[in-house]
């Protein structure tokens, strides 16, 4: 018989082997430490009273780890993570568990669930469609090594910040309806900084991002959650490249990776690219279910 509780009913260890168990032969299986799930709770803002365990008889068989964050007044649902233990799969239990999912959000008023699926898992995709969710954008994870070229120029063209992400959240500079993980307020909490670039106090462009970096050490890597652009001209797109070369750190020998990045006004992978940037096997859809209620 097929029941549901929520995770807090289960101990940590509990849940850290269903978690595991449950993305077992996936596409990326999620291989992580008891102590590196635990601390993904948290840092990532996800529920225990949220997140829903299914049953069979005494048997824990699938997850969906959730949380929800309010902006604006509206309450964001994210789904981080669903996995049935392989002996269940192909049963047709994951639109079950999904549906039940689904009610515990609907019961804290929540508005938007949202979700990444990876761009090859049809699927799960399909699955997520069948109960009301669409894909709104493709999520691109690019890399580039080295130096870059730095363009002195457009560097000192406009006024650059460098300020906390956590600054940035709520603060109108980058959109509300994000993949859970890039939004300031959510992944970016330890060297995460937003880069800013502004002429007259106008906010012409910003990016997100976040760097490796050991204290008393050069910057050993940086990633970029989200690169956005509030001009829509020639001048906007100039103020864009001056605040990716100075948050990619171009000008340094480096790492750099882009993570579930929406190309928004489809100015900044061209811009990457020209740079040098390249594109990976791997990319995810950004999926949102609107109606909750």
């Amino acid at each position: 018989m097929i029941s549901f509780k929520t995770i807090e009913h289960l101990t940590f260890k509990e849940a850290h082997k269903l978690f595991t168990r449950g993305f077992e032969g996936y596409f990326i299986p999620m291989q992580m430490s008891l102590d590196a799930f635990v601390a993904r709770l948290g840092n990532e803002g996800l529920s225990t009273e949220l997140s829903v365990v299914m049953f069979d008889e005494e048997i824990p068989i699938g997850i969906v780890l959730q949380g929800i964050r309010e902006v604006d007044g509206q309450k964001i649902a994210w789904n981080g993570g669903t996995g049935i233990i392989p002996e269940y799969r192909g049963k047709k239990l994951g639109t079950i568990l999904m549906e039940k999912a689904l009610e515990l959000l609907k019961q804290q008023s929540a508005s938007v669930a949202t979700l990444e699926a990876l761009s090859v898992n049809h699927p799960a995709i399909k699955l997520y469609e069948k109960i009301g969710y669409e894909v709104i954008d493709t999520l691109h994870f690019w890399e580039a090594d080295g130096v870059l070229p730095f363009d002195e120029d457009l560097a000192s063209e406009f006024s650059l910040k460098r300020i906390p992400a956590l600054q940035a959240a709520n603060a109108g500079i980058f959109p509300t309806l994000v993949p859970w993980q890039v939004d300031p307020s959510v992944i970016p909490k330890v060297g995460g900084e937003a880069v800013i670039a502004t002429k007259n106090e106008e906010v012409l462009a910003a990016c997100l991002v976040r760097t490796k970096q050991q204290y008393g050490s050069e910057v050993e890597g940086v990633t970029l959650f989200q690169a956005v652009i509030n001009k829509e001209d020639e001048e906007g797109e100039r103020a864009l490249h001056a605040v990716l070369q100075e948050g990619l750190y171009f000008q340094h020998s480096l790492k750099r990776t882009t993570y579930n990045l929406v190309d928004y006004k489809q100015k900044t992978l061209s811009f990457l690219q020209n740079q040098g940037f390249k594109s990976t096997e791997l990319s995810q859809v950004f999926m949102v279910k609107k109606s909750l209620t």
